[in-house]
C-alpha cells in the first residue's frame, strides 16, 4: 500500500500524472510494482480521502483537477500531536501572514477588496452578538481570513494559509482584534502596504500576548474562537 502510495505522488512531482488523468488500472499497477490488487484498492482510498485522486465508477480513478486543503490534513495532524509552543505559532504567523498582505496589495481588485470589506462587516456584527452566537463571529473570522487568502491571486498560497488558520484557530479569540482588521482591509484598500503591515503585526502581536497569558496551543484551547 505504502509503495502505491508513494509511487503516485512521485509520478506527480515527476509531472508524469497531471491533473485529470487517468491511472493505469488495478492489473497494469499489480504487475508492475509487484503489489496485491488488494494493497492497490486500500492505497487509492487513501489518496481519495486525501482528495489526491477521485474514484469514478464506470470511469476509472483519476487524478484530482482541483486543489483540495485536505491535503494538509496529514501535516495538521502531526503538527497537532507536537503540541507546538506559542512563540514557534507566532513566528509562523507573522511570516505567513505578512507574505499574504504583501501579495494581497500587489494583486488585489477592487471586486476582491469589495468582498473583503463585506467579510470585515460580517465580522463586526459577528462581534456584536457575541457571545450568544459565538459559532456565528467564528464563522465570520474564518470567512475573513479565506477571503484575504483569495486576494492573493495564487492558489497554493491560499490554500497554505488556510491550512495555517487551521492549525491555529484553538489558540485564538472572539472579538480581540477586531480594529486591526479594519485597518487591514482600510490599508488594502488605500494601497497602502506599509499600514497593511503594521496592523497585521499589531494584529498578530495581540494574539501573541493573549495566548502568552493563557498558555494555550493547538489542541489545548476550548478550539472554537478565533481572531
Amino acid at each position: 500500500m505504502d509503495t502505491v502510495v508513494q509511487t503516485v505522488k512521485d509520478l506527480l512531482v515527476q509531472r508524469k500524472l497531471r491533473p485529470g488523468d487517468l491511472l493505469p488500472s488495478e492489473n497494469e499497477i499489480a504487475a508492475s510494482l509487484s503489489v496485491s490488487r488488494g494493497s492497490i484498492r486500500e492505497a487509492m482510498k487513501i489518496l481519495s480521502a486525501f482528495g489526491v485522486v477521485e474514484i469514478r465508477q464506470g470511469d476509472g480513478t483519476r487524478v484530482a483537477t482541483t486543489a483540495n486543503p485536505k491535503l494538509f490534513d496529514p501535516l495538521l495532524f502531526n503538527l497537532l500531536v507536537t503540541q507546538p509552543e506559542i512563540e514557534e505559532l507566532a513566528e509562523l504567523r507573522i511570516l505567513v501572514e505578512e507574505g499574504i498582505v504583501r501579495l494581497s496589495a500587489a494583486h488585489a481588485d477592487e471586486a476582491g477588496l469589495a468582498r473583503l470589506q463585506h467579510a470585515y462587516e460580517a465580522l463586526a456584527e459577528g462581534a456584536r452578538t457575541a457571545p450568544a452566537d459565538r459559532k456565528r463571529l467564528f464563522e465570520a473570522d474564518l470567512r475573513f481570513h479565506e477571503v484575504l487568502g483569495s486576494l492573493t491571486g495564487n492558489r497554493l498560497v491560499a490554500n497554505v494559509y488556510q491550512f495555517v488558520i487551521e492549525l491555529l484557530a484553538p489558540t485564538m479569540h472572539p472579538g480581540q482584534g477586531l480594529d486591526a482588521h479594519l485597518r487591514i482591509v482600510e490599508a488594502l484598500q488605500a494601497h497602502d502596504l506599509a499600514g497593511a503591515l503594521r496592523a497585521v503585526d499589531d494584529h498578530d502581536e495581540i494574539w501573541r500576548r493573549l495566548n502568552v497569558q493563557t498558555k494555550d496551543g493547538p489542541g489545548k484551547g476550548d478550539g472554537e474562537a478565533v481572531s
